[in-house]
């Protein structure tokens, strides 16, 4: 018996780019919970990349904020970020670095 392996590639795209002060279309509290969690200075730059696949059996799906030479990393597509996902995802960062 083969084993069927199915390889296929995550892209990152880019969804967004923005300022925390200036907010995000796609997610009403999300700037917020980004200031409040963490040290992402007000005004910097930012740009959301997201890579989702729609492989039942690839459940993969995450959102990547970058800024200046940082890469801040959460797993939950970026309409779906709680609060708990922000707060822990930071944690886990800034542990990291």
């Amino acid at each position: 018996m083969a084993f069927i392996q199915s390889n296929h590639n995550h892209g990152w795209k880019s969804v967004a780019k923005g300022t925390l002060g200036g907010g995000f279309p796609f997610h009403s509290k999300l700037a917020t919970w980004l200031q409040e969690y963490t040290n992402i200075p007000k005004e910097t730059e930012l740009e959301i990349l997201e890579v989702s696949c729609g492989e039942a059996s690839c459940p993969t799906e995450e959102t990547l904020i970058v800024w200046d030479k940082h890469e801040f990393r959460i797993s939950r597509k970026k309409e779906m970020i709680s609060k708990m996902d922000v707060d822990l995802s930071w944690k886990r960062f800034s542990s990291q670095t």
